[in-house]
């Protein structure tokens, strides 16, 4: 099982976005962890960053966006159940 964990300033320009989901569909990961700087997410966002809708995220914006995480899983190889959040962390429980 592919896990993927990026250190990624930023996702609004075409080539990061295009790079990440040629990561998920090429190589077939299951798992992928950004720190990315980001305030808001949504459900298109993180559908199209995955290619398809059968993905569960988290988001943690951070202080201003600028400690930012966004874990996004494949729904059929992971159950989501409940996370804890906190500065620069969070634990997902399945």
């Amino acid at each position: 099982m592919l896990i993927v964990n990026l250190n990624i300033r930023g996702l609004e320009g075409s080539t990061k976005a295009r790079y990440l989901r040629q990561i998920i569909a090429c190589e077939g990961a299951k798992f992928v962890c950004l720190k990315k700087k980001s305030k808001v997410l949504s459900d298109t966002k993180c559908f199209s960053l995955w290619g398809d809708n059968k993905v569960g995220w988290l988001h943690y914006e951070g202080d201003n966006g600028s400690r930012s995480l966004l874990s996004m899983w494949h729904k059929e190889a992971f159950s989501y159940d409940s996370h804890v959040m906190g500065e620069g962390v969070y634990c997902c429980f399945r």
